[in-house]
């Protein structure tokens, strides 16, 4: 961005203005006549366009050459980066006809990305529309559901596994599915405020500066619903054998899950009401988390077995399996509330809006 002063002259009896630089006149085809916008930005400054102010979204268009894209996934890959981007047409097309294993990795990536739907399919093609308005969607409200997901996902996870919460653990499973599906959603709407300022101030991304920190915390909850399918998934063999959960296990897991849940609320909430006082909270909740899972991964080797062949130990197991994706996880947390710390010492105007709405219940 080149900047440089001008002074303001008057014009007329009580009008003011300035000139337009040359160069950039003369690159955007302004002659005398011709029509500018001008925006207000919230910040106070004004913005510029060359031409009326028009809101409607480029139609924006993709052709995927199937023939191309034969590896494992990569179709899923290629059709998630289309939409993401901002593609609201996606044509997939191949010289041959398409493989049923092409047509259902298809499938699959539209189900799991909100808003495409298959219009028109052939042999040869598939055609892909995207119906979702940008503007239902504002980043708050995204960010917001993932941490209610990834927190419930938590509840069930730990909850079943420390005997305190009933229900069937591989429902984590299936939530991890809608927060990917919800993570491309912030990413895809991220992207667009970045290319278009209207569409920012109607999804509440009215600091250019909070565009990277959004998506930061995105992909950190993103990872922490990653990191539940995990602890879920390696804990369903246990969980389907007659073997019940070790009641030593459930009373070592239970402080460590508190304590957790303490640093989820500290972090959300700061970050929420880019409240400085409990993003500090957070962090050092964090590392008293971080302390307490090192003092009990210090006791598993002194865990002992009955010695009896074939035995073995599975609060040891359980253990193991839990506690680095809970380390992983306040680390996550961590990352969050310290970009609300940074936030929170910007000046007002430049912090989220709403930024009093309490958090949905978990």
């Amino acid at each position: 961005m080149e900047l440089e002063t001008r002074k303001v002259q008057k014009l007329g009896y009580s009008s003011v203005g300035i000139s337009l630089p040359k160069t950039w006149a003369e690159a955007n085809g302004l002659r005398p006549g011709s029509l500018v916008a001008i925006a207000i930005e919230d910040d106070g400054t004004l913005r510029v366009k060359a031409g009326p102010l028009d809101d409607q979204a480029v139609t924006s268009e993709a052709t995927i050459d199937a023939d191309e894209w034969s590896g494992p996934e990569a179709l899923t890959r290629v059709i998630t980066g289309n939409y993401i981007v901002g593609r609201n047409t996606i044509r997939i097309r191949s010289r041959e006809e398409l493989s049923p294993e092409q047509l259902q990795e298809i499938h699959d990536a539209v189900r799991g990305l909100t808003g495409l739907t298959i219009v028109n399919q052939g042999p040869k093609f598939v055609t892909i529309e995207n119906f979702a308005e940008p503007t239902r969607f504002p980043i708050d409200g995204l960010l917001r559901r993932l941490h209610y997901l990834t927190s419930r996902m938590e509840k069930l996870a730990l909850g079943v596994l420390g005997g305190e919460a009933s229900g069937n653990i591989e429902e984590v499973i299936r939530m991890e599915a809608e927060v990917d599906r919800l993570y491309w959603l912030v990413v895809r709407q991220l992207l667009l405020a970045a290319q278009n300022r209207s569409v920012a101030g109607k999804i509440g991304e009215v600091e250019p500066r909070h565009l990277v920190g959004d998506r930061v915390v995105a992909v950190m909850l993103e990872n922490i619903g990653d990191l539940w399918e995990e602890v879920a998934a390696g804990s369903l063999p246990l969980l389907k054998s007659s073997r019940r959960i070790p009641k030593e296990f459930s009373k070592a897991i239970a402080p460590l899950r508190g304590a957790l849940e303490k640093v989820m609320e500290l972090t959300m909430t700061s970050f929420f009401t880019s409240d400085l006082v409990k993003a500090n909270d957070a962090l050092d909740a964090k590392s008293a988390l971080e302390a307490e899972i090192r003092q009990l991964n210090g006791t598993i080797p002194e865990m002992r077995t009955s010695g009896k062949p074939g035995d073995f130990c599975a609060t040891c197991i359980l253990l193991r399996s839990v506690l680095r994706p809970i380390e992983h996880v306040a680390k996550y947390y961590g990352t969050i509330a310290q970009l609300t710390i940074n936030r929170s010492l910007e000046e007002p105007a430049t912090r989220r809006p709403g930024a009093v709405q309490p958090l949905p219940a978990a």
